[in-house]
């Protein structure tokens, strides 16, 4: 037994004299190729990668190909469906624009993953170190890490532009596409600057050269050793940063879902009671897949901090599946199925709509949704108005007659396409 001791690397044919070895027992399975003539050498791997493979399952090998190619081409279709067709809600459409460039990112290292399992198939032992110490696993650790963070921030920052829009449509100014790209600016350096410091010459001595190629998949949650070196910045990253950004989007999300809901109490109409609770439906699946995504991350971490022994297998799939399922999910609930986008995308290739996507039914929809959210916060003229007096709204016009002062048809429809959206 060769358990419980501090070595990282042993030379390669240390054991190779010890011809009559049949049984021999390490910490982590790389140390195998030391004793490669050895009849039984354990461990056989870390729940992601084995001697012979860098992901071990087959099913953890096919999941991470369909992650990286359903988020890949997601965010993709965002981001060319957004410069191609033209939007009035530039700042909006910025903010999804950068969400989708950093889902992509995720996208770029799930595949890179994948190709590096490939190409290591059947060999991985031999060359599992230089692959963990590598510039091409540093960089995918820099590129998870960086997607993972950037993304946390603009989801936030998308939160709180439509959590805004709905609790104070007609109090707001719209937000400058300068004072966006800025905001937007400043919030990728702080992610580039996060992921970009374990890299750092200077900060080696704190973070060892193994912060992002602790493991095969060049991650730095680092479960099976919660305490390695640097392990203060990891848990920061996936306890304090997510956990105050998830309590913020539920906070956020849920008011906006009581707002829609009670933006209609006294509304007679059917279908705009269907389309305040569509809304209200979208939101709330915006929240179910934040929770899945952080929850169980930030539930794992605290539990290998604590000293709980965490499955090789469950550490497997938060790190191929779970960490990844916002960057793959996010393009469909913040663009691809919103009826504005599917909207311009038939208008730009001058595709004929589907029945329900008629100019007609668009523009009935446009109404009730500006009178949607004109309903989310009381309205005073001259004293209290009928609540169903706004349930029928259907012009501006008609609003700038009855709202001192007028409000801008760009603002309510800035509010309208942030809030749908």
């Amino acid at each position: 037994y060769l358990k419980n001791n501090a070595f990282r690397k042993l030379p390669k044919n240390l054991l190779q004299p010890l011809t009559k070895l049949q049984y021999i027992y390490f910490d982590r399975f790389e140390m195998c190729l030391t004793a490669t003539h050895v009849r039984v050498c354990e461990p056989k791997g870390d729940g992601i990668s084995s001697q012979e493979h860098l992901l071990d399952n087959p099913l953890l090998r096919t999941s991470v190909w369909i992650m990286g190619a359903v988020g890949c081409s997601g965010n993709l279709i965002v981001l060319l469906g957004r410069l191609i067709a033209p939007t009035n809600n530039v700042v909006h459409s910025l903010y999804i624009r950068n969400l989708a460039l950093s889902d992509l990112l995720m996208g770029i290292y799930l595949f890179t993953i994948a190709s590096a399992d490939q190409h290591y198939r059947g060999v991985y032992i031999q060359h599992e170190f230089d692959w963990r110490h590598s510039t091409l696993c540093n960089l995918c650790g820099f590129l998870s890490t960086l997607s993972c963070e950037s993304s946390v921030l603009i989801l936030s920052l998308v939160t709180w532009d439509r959590f805004i829009s709905v609790t104070q449509p007609l109090a707001r100014k719209q937000p400058s596409a300068k004072a966006a790209f800025l905001t937007l600016v400043i919030l990728w350096l702080i992610a580039i600057t996060v992921a970009l410091a374990p890299l750092s010459s200077a900060a080696e001595p704190y973070f060892g050269d193994e912060f992002y190629g602790s493991n095969g998949v060049c991650l730095s949650l680092h479960i099976h050793d919660p305490y390695d070196k640097g392990w203060e910045y990891s848990a920061a990253m996936f306890i304090f940063v997510n956990t105050l950004a998830l309590i913020f989007i539920c906070y956020a999300y849920c008011r906006m879902i009581r707002e829609i809901r009670a933006s209609g109490v006294a509304c007679r109409s059917t279908r705009q009671s269907q389309d305040r609770d569509k809304v209200a439906q979208r939101f709330g699946v915006i929240v179910l897949t934040d929770c899945l995504c952080w929850v169980p991350i930030i539930l794992v971490k605290l539990a290998a901090l604590s000293g709980m022994s965490i499955s090789e297998a469950l550490y497997a799939w938060l790190a191929i599946l779970v960490l990844p399922i916002n960057s793959a999910l996010n393009p469909i609930l913040y663009t691809l199925t919103t009826t504005v986008f599917i909207k311009q995308i038939c208008e730009f290739f001058n595709f004929r709509c589907k029945k329900s996507l008629t100019r007609e039914s668009l523009k009935r929809n446009e109404q009730n949704n500006k009178t949607l959210i004109l309903r989310t916060v009381p309205v005073l003229y001259q004293g209290e108005m009928d609540p169903d007096a706004l349930c029928f709204i259907g012009e501006l016009k008609v609003v700038s007659q009855l709202l001192e002062p007028p409000v801008g048809n760009n603002q309510l429809q800035y509010d309208n396409e942030t809030t749908m959206n």
